[in-house]
């Protein structure tokens, strides 16, 4: 049977179902609250992991502290986590800054669990029991679900708890600049964990204690050893005495010095392609503009920067 509809109801009826259609969707707030919900799920996912892992390792009571970005965790005291959740926050900031992060990109799914364990025996029980890894420095899985890093906070010498934050602050720096963009980047490790080093040290202030140290100690390199350092220095997979302070040197000069400019373009170079499987550095460089018949320029720029202590 066709319904026959007359005017004034046919008007009021398509006038609703325009209404309808125009009128804003409850959508949005249900999907904020949706993943506000996953959040606290994700959150307590990692606090109940985490907890579990460090119940393998012999620590019944440990301490768990979270932040905006972290869940800290471990045998420290509330007062330390704090403090550690603070100077992980401020280099965060800065380090997504840098890499020019869009607001809602992520380095990792959820919170960052941050495994820190300044006492060695309980350090290398929880790498054995509860990951299975032969302790040997920091460890991070940041595709786990949840993601992860085990800081052993081990530096040599006397250390303070503050040198120790910058530690743990630096190599979670590192990694988000793995991470950036596909996170398929192939960064090799004096570029991780320079640019984390610095950027821990910016983050604490180019006045600060540490960075005007360091900053010494790179131009006191220019002068050191046998014959002056080169770039290639940096990367080589040789050892030296000055190795660090002239990775962490070279790091702050593509991302905060006079490279600054091409740093983004020297990270895409170091993307793999179908081409070029592992990219090296000087394929980065070449990106960036930085040619290798470029290099002798690039040298001296850089070591004449380091001199200047800019």
């Amino acid at each position: 049977m066709l319904l026959r509809v007359r005017p004034a109801v046919g008007i009021a009826f398509l006038t609703a179902i325009a209404v309808a259609l125009t009128s804003p969707s409850p959508a949005p707030a249900q999907d904020k609250d949706k993943d506000k919900d996953k959040d606290k799920e994700l959150v307590k996912q990692a606090k109940d992991t985490a907890l579990a892992n460090l119940k393998k390792a012999g620590l019944e009571k440990p301490t768990v502290m979270e932040t905006n970005n972290f869940i800290i965790v471990g045998s420290v005291s509330a007062e330390k986590a704090k403090a550690l959740g603070e100077v992980l926050e401020k280099t965060t900031t800065l380090t997504r800054k840098t890499l020019k992060y869009d607001e809602k990109e992520v380095s990792w799914k959820g919170k960052l669990t941050v495994y820190f364990v300044p006492d060695n025996a309980e350090y290398k029980s929880l790498m054995r029991r509860a990951f299975q890894q032969p302790p040997e420095g920091a460890f991070a899985d940041l595709r786990a679900e949840p993601p992860f890093i085990v800081d052993p906070a081990e530096v040599t010498g006397k250390a303070t708890d503050a040198d120790l934050y910058a530690i743990t602050a630096a190599r979670v720096s590192g990694e988000h600049l793995k991470a950036r963009g596909t996170g398929a980047q192939t960064i090799p490790d004096w570029l991780r964990d320079g640019f984390g080093r610095v950027t821990a040290m910016r983050a604490e202030g180019t006045t600060s204690k540490r960075y005007v140290a360091y900053k010494s100690q790179a131009k006191a390199a220019l002068t050191k050893g046998a014959r002056p350092p080169a770039l290639a220095d940096v990367w080589s997979d040789a050892k030296s005495a000055n190795g660090e302070v002239l990775a962490t040197s070279f790091a702050e000069y593509l991302a905060y010095g006079p490279g600054a400019s091409k740093f983004q373009m020297f990270l895409d170079g170091l993307k793999p392609s179908e081409n070029i499987a592992m990219p090296t550095v000087q394929q980065g460089l070449d990106a960036a503009g930085w040619k290798e018949k470029d290099l002798p320029a690039l040298d001296l720029a850089w070591r004449r920067w380091i001199s200047a202590g800019k």
